[in-house]
């Protein structure tokens, strides 16, 4: 082996010390390489090299981030130092990549495929136009392990086609060429491996291991098939259909009772088989109904039997999913009247659709045992891959079809269910969960995650259902007797809020305070989710709140203590719907929350330094993050003079952050010092100029994910302490960091937001000096790489400035840098952006500009030497008032409040707190109508 690839091998041995520091310097070395020529390349032969394994890996991981960074720089990359690979370098990755792939180890062959599949993104087929025939190629081969790798590499590149709509004509035309290039070599290919089978799958054969390759094999020529399918089926792909649905047929009805998975937790190798070819099918009979119709009947049958034999064992759910779902898709269609035979639908729900609703002790154990995960699988909107979802699914679409006789039949399923608990609750509380299960899959018609249930079928009364048999659950005193049937009553509130009066939704509120104590993770984080949903649940169609504070009354104290409690339950102590369900709280309550905000305060704190210590969980900490910026909104709103408090308590958590570089955390502690200094009045304490040189640092500005944050944080500054920052002689540094911003098309807003900032918090004579580059660098961005948003953002600035100091000010500072430029600037940027400009304070900028443009610019007239581009002005002025885009009266402050059903803002670069959003002052608060204001300007002056 080379020297230099020994090196490097050292290195990434490094990386899998356990020493902290030794991975650490190693990550720094691999970090400084990564910047000289051809690294990706000896990263790529390092995986090629025959080392240890584990290195290799580490090789083949790094090479896929250097090409999921490098290949194609995003511009947010490109600001952070990212430089493009270069091209020659690339022709030489993509001329080995292949090879490369197919002759490592499976874990190395997994982490470099991933990488070719990130270049295709970008290069196939128009910048690698070699590949399919390199790929065909490397077919012709006996070598079963070669043709997988093949096989697996294509089945990557080929994913690229999958729910995409067939309108996108421009992936519709690389389909067609795939096609015509793979197709036939995959046919042949397929049809070389159906000639292995026979004398693999005989009896006496010694080892299964070959049938195990060969069956891998075969699933990933099913799988390119689907691929190669999905935008609607071709003239090729319908020429092959008949050949591809005998191959898939034979292996879905093939039974070998040698292949059965040992483990019961893992798919077996046939399953994944008979995976493939139900999703294929059902894919086909999803975009073609007619050209599937002769091989229907046959798929239908075999499935069903699929179905009949398939064990509750969690290696074979998804066999089960995908078998149910091709059902579900036939009784959506046409061919629904096949579930109309005689005793078909009794037998469907019976054989099928309840015994994959009943609770297994799979899902028992990961209640227990792994409640995040449960959490995921089971709570509303999130269950998608379970087999209760699919079953659910498939009994919404036989209800639909066949009302009647669905709830007719569902209706004696849930009565023998809860008579079958009633006779044992202690032996049989199996019986009810599933009862309450069927009643929500029978009852659910639409649904919206802000909501819940947004209709229901009308087949069950579900008042009469929560009173009898929810209610009950909710209100038992022995909070951990039966806690997945906790569970099941909590997630039917949850489900049903918008639906269920509000008086019922009320009684349970009790309820669920109580059960935030139970020491089951999963019925005190439902309770939790429950309460943050109804407190965010609007009437539909309006903007108002379902309940008030009021509603909460007496509970708000021993709501909040049952919260924060929580978290020193079992496998709670990050618990993110518990902190998402305080925030909730927070805000929902707003200033009623000064009673107990001291108490809030100190509990927060601590936990924020706890976590900053040791950052683990990503959302737990983006809420917590969210609830300490609710506090300090709404508690110094009831008491302005309490800001002080909320400074000492949490600076020791900040001062924490930047110390240590928790980088993560920077964006929050950015957004959270802006805020506190928006609610501060001037002159701010010197704690607060202390931090600012430190802000300007490039090491800050250098990632990404803290430009917003930080360009927040110095709009605080400029408009809170613009004598300061101009004094203290840090106004220089402020503009070199808009020079960064502007040149980047990711982050030039950013840039305006900050000059912005300027004009408006700081007297002229401040920044006089600096105008002209001001304005010669955003000249130089308007010559070089001009885009929309930055003319949108330049016309903003300009009518800014000339909305605060005139038309004719303007046009002296522009002077400056080119005599008469403003002309050439309303010629070819102010008049074509204009009309896009949007929002209510950006139209009343402009709109309020374009009047003094034309009334105070000094020899800009109708008669002058620009009469045209005046009357263009003028003209441009008035289409835009009369268009009704000049927002009325003064800016508006959204009062409603930030709808958190997603964790909206929040990524892993930038997550904006939405509770500590900037208020916006009024803009142009002397103007009160712009519309009207603009109009007698306009009757004022010759037509």
């Amino acid at each position: 082996m080379e020297a230099e690839l020994q090196q490097l091998a050292a290195v990434f041995q490094q990386t899998l010390s356990p020493d902290k520091d030794a991975i650490k310097a190693a990550e720094q070395q691999l970090k400084a390489a990564a910047q000289q020529p051809g690294y990706c390349m000896k990263v790529l032969k390092l995986a090629a090299t025959p080392v240890d394994e584990s290195i290799r890996q580490s090789a083949a991981v790094n090479f896929k981030n250097v090409v999921k960074y490098r290949w194609v720089p995003s511009e947010a990359d490109l600001y952070g130092g990212a430089q493009p690979l270069p091209d020659a370098e690339k022709a030489q990755i993509k001329q080995l990549l292949v090879g490369v792939a197919l002759s490592t180890p499976p874990r190395v062959s997994a982490q470099l495929s991933e990488a070719l599949s990130i270049i295709c993104a970008y290069d196939f087929p128009a910048k690698w136009p070699e590949l399919l025939p390199e790929l065909v190629s490397k077919l012709a081969t006996d070598d079963l392990a070669v043709v997988r790798g093949v096989l697996q590499v294509a089945n990557n590149v080929f994913k690229r086609f999958r729910g995409q709509p067939s309108s996108n004509n421009a992936l519709a035309q690389e389909l067609d060429m795939c096609q015509q290039l793979f197709l036939r070599p995959l046919h042949e290919t397929t049809v070389k491996l159906s000639g292995l089978f026979p004398s693999l799958s005989a009896a006496g054969v010694p080892s299964v291991e070959p049938l195990r390759q060969l069956l891998g094999c075969l699933r990933l020529s099913f799988r390119i098939f689907h691929s190669l399918c999905s935008m609607g089926l071709s003239e090729a792909t319908e020429a092959e259909l008949g050949f591809w649905m005998d191959e898939m047929h034979k292996m879905l009805t093939y039974e070998n009772p040698a292949l059965d998975e040992q483990d019961p937790e893992k798919e077996g190798v046939l399953d994944g088989v008979k995976t493939a070819v139900c999703q294929t099918v059902d894919l086909l009979l999803e975009i073609d109904e007619d050209t599937f119709k002769p091989y229907l009947q046959r798929f239908a049958a075999s499935v069903w039997q699929v179905l009949m034999k398939v064990s509750h064992k969690p290696g074979q759910d998804n066999l089960a999913m995908a078998a149910i779902k091709f059902l579900n898709t036939i009784a959506k269609g046409v061919f629904s009247n096949l579930f109309a035979a005689d005793g078909a639908l009794q037998q469907i729900c019976e054989s099928v659709i309840v015994p994959n609703l009943r609770v297994r002790p799979e899902d028992e154990e990961m209640f227990e045992m792994n409640p995040t995960e449960y959490i995921r699988r089971d709570a509303e909107g999130g269950d998608s891959d379970t087999r209760r979802r699919a079953a659910a699914d498939l009994v919404r679409s036989l209800t639909e079809r066949f009302p009647a006789e669905v709830s007719r039949l569902f209706t004696g399923y849930i009565t023998a269910a809860l008579a079958d608990y009633a006779a044992s609750p202690s032996a049989n509380w199996r019986s009810k969960d599933c009862a309450i299960y069927m009643v929500t899959a029978l009852s659910v018609k639409g649904r919206t995650a802000a909501h819940g249930a947004t209709s229901t079928t009308q087949l069950v009364n579900l008042l009469d259902f929560f009173s009898a048999q929810v209610l009950p659950e909710l209100q038992s005193t022995k909070i951990n007797e039966n806690p997945l049937l906790k569970a099941d009553a909590i997630k039917f509130v949850t489900t049903f809020r918008s639906l269920l009066p509000k008086e019922a939704c009320l009684a349970s509120v009790p309820c669920l305070v109580a059960l935030l104590g139970s020491e089951y993770c999963v019925v005190h984080s439902y309770a939790a989710i429950c309460l943050e949903r109804l407190l965010s649940l609007k009437e539909p169609g309006k903007k108002e709140l379902r309940f008030t504070s009021q509603d909460l009354g007496s509970q708000l104290s021993v709501l909040l203590e049952r919260l924060f409690a929580g978290f020193k339950l079992p496998d709670s102590s990050e618990n993110e719907y518990l902190m998402k369900a305080i925030m909730r709280v927070i805000g929902f309550v707003g200033a009623a929350i000064a009673p107990v905000s001291g108490v809030c305060l100190q509990r927060l704190a601590a936990m924020l330094v706890e976590v900053c210590r040791n950052p683990r969980n990503p959302s737990f900490n983006h809420y917590l993050f969210e609830s300490v910026a609710a506090l300090i909104r709404h508690g110094t709103a009831a008491n302005p003079a309490s800001i002080t408090e909320y400074e000492s308590a949490l600076f020791p958590a900040f001062e924490l952050v930047l110390q240590q570089d928790v980088q993560e955390f920077h964006p929050y502690v950015f957004q959270v010092f802006a805020q506190l200094i928006e609610l501060r009045p001037a002159p701010l304490p010197q704690l607060y100029l202390q931090i600012f040189p430190p802000l300007l640092s490039p090491v800050f500005w250098e990632r990404s994910g803290n430009v917003p944050a930080l360009v927040r944080l110095l709009q605080a500054y400029l408009t809170k302490a613009g004598n300061e920052v101009v004094s203290g002689g840090h106004l220089v540094a402020v503009l070199g960091v808009f020079q960064k911003l502007i040149s980047s098309r990711a982050h030039d807003h950013e840039g305006f937001y900050i000059v912005n900032a300027i004009v408006e918090s700081l007297p002229l004579p401040a920044y006089a000096q600096f105008l002209p580059s001001i304005w010669t660098l955003m000249f130089q961005r308007l010559s070089s790489s001009k885009t929309p948003k930055f003319c949108r953002f330049f016309c903003v600035f300009l009518a800014l400035f000339i909305c605060k100091y005139g038309g004719a000010a303007a046009a002296e500072q522009l002077d400056k840098v080119q005599p008469g430029i403003i002309y050439m600037l309303l010629q070819q940027v102010w008049l074509p952006t204009v009309p896009s400009i949007e929002g209510m304070d950006e139209e009343k900028l402009v709109t309020v500009a374009g009047v003094k443009l034309i009334t105070e610019l000094p020899g800009f007239g109708a008669s002058g030497a620009h009469g045209a581009l005046w009357a263009a002005v003028r003209k441009g002025l008035a289409d835009k008032v009369s268009g009704g885009g000049a927002a009325q009266g003064g800016h508006e402050q959204e009062d409603e409040e930030q709808d958190f059903e997603e964790m909206q803002g929040y990524s892993a670069a930038y997550a904006r707190l939405a509770n500590a959003s900037k208020v916006e002052r009024p803009v142009l608060a002397e103007i009160a109508d712009p519309k009207q204001y603009v109009q007698e300007a306009l009757a004022r002056m010759p037509a």
